[in-house]
């Protein structure tokens, strides 16, 4: 381009010395050439350093996004190493709490319990004595707040494991979601992922027992998350309602300790 400017202005002396004279309206096409190709050449730079511009910008983003995926990947893999150990511990409890049925005056309370409770909220299941409230009228959506008319249940239920016909018996509090990602910003602020949401709803549940008069030594927590659904979960979107619930095993006192690493023998 500056090649053909210069030529357009060579072309404008040479027709001026060659011709001795020229005429005026030439002279000034020659002229209007050269402004234009000056222009084209200025407009094609401009557009050269605005193309390197854009390219930087897309090249931090490139940076920003590779970045941002090795974060996430590297988060993936700490739950995924986390998840055998998880695994190992859902197993472990679900043989624990493979036990006997519960002595029938203790059995039959509960039984009495839940149905005076409604079964829209709670069963019990005599068989294997666990005592299963549906989240969704546990708490509010997404939240670990147990709502007043569950607290009432919960505190019915507390004085029954509180009795004579419960002595001897531990309480194991198991939190499960379905597997419905957490996305709302203020809900991830309190529970990061399903596992920390059915843990701490667990938590919450143990409190209203504790409240009730149950010795805490004799409570239990666990949070599963979605890894141990009871029905297939319909859907990312939908979920399932059955799956979000908070399970309650009454089992023998002492079933559930765990070593202490620092004390138990090798």
């Amino acid at each position: 381009m500056k090649t053909r400017s210069l030529l357009c202005a060579v072309a404008a002396v040479g027709i001026f010395l060659v011709g001795g004279c020229v005429s005026r309206i030439e002279y000034d096409k020659c002229v209007r050439r050269n402004v234009l190709c000056q222009e084209r050449v200025e407009q094609l730079l401009k557009n050269q350093e605005n193309q390197h511009l854009d390219s930087e910008k897309w090249q931090q983003q490139i940076d920003y996004l590779a970045d941002k995926e090795q974060a996430l990947q590297m988060k993936l893999q700490a739950m995924q190493n986390t998840l055998a150990e998880k695994n190992a511990l859902i197993e472990r409890l679900s043989g624990q709490i493979g036990q006997p049925m519960l002595p029938e005056v203790l059995s039959n309370a509960l039984a009495d319990w839940a149905r005076q409770s409604g079964s829209d909220l709670v069963t019990y299941d005599a068989k294997s004595g666990v005592v299963r409230f549906k989240s969704d009228l546990l708490f509010d959506k997404g939240e670990d707040t147990v709502t007043a008319q569950a607290k009432e249940n919960l505190e019915s239920l507390s004085k029954i494991l509180n009795s004579a016909a419960a002595e001897g018996f531990d309480v194991l509090i198991v939190g499960h979601t379905d597997d419905i990602p957490i996305l709302k910003p203020a809900t991830l602020a309190k529970h990061p992922t399903n596992w920390h949401l059915s843990a701490h709803r667990a938590i919450a549940v143990e409190k209203v027992l504790a409240g009730g008069g149950i010795a805490e030594p004799r409570l239990s927590v666990v949070g599963m998350g979605e890894f141990r659904p009871i029905e297939p979960n319909k859907s990312n979107k939908q979920g399932n309602p059955n799956n979000r619930r908070v399970e309650i095993y009454i089992v023998p006192a002492g079933q559930l300790q765990i070593a202490n690493p620092e004390t138990a023998k090798p």
